[in-house]
């Protein structure tokens, strides 16, 4: 089972592009590993508020 586990700031996600990542994740999966494996293909989206996030040591902008 393909696990495919994406972490992005929380106010980055809505309804419509949580469902159009997992679809496109999901279709990218399927192509390179083949079409046998999209029913098992999992995408996990977790929304992380700005200030717990760091970049170059520094608190997420």
């Amino acid at each position: 089972m393909p696990l495919i586990d994406v972490k992005l700031y929380q106010d980055r996600i809505d309804e419509r592009t949580r469902a159009e990542l997992i679809g496109r994740l999901t279709d990218a999966a399927a192509g390179v590993l083949g079409e046998e494996v999209r029913d098992a293909v999992w995408v996990v989206l977790t929304p992380v508020p700005r200030e717990n996030w760091g970049i170059a040591g520094k608190p997420g902008a």
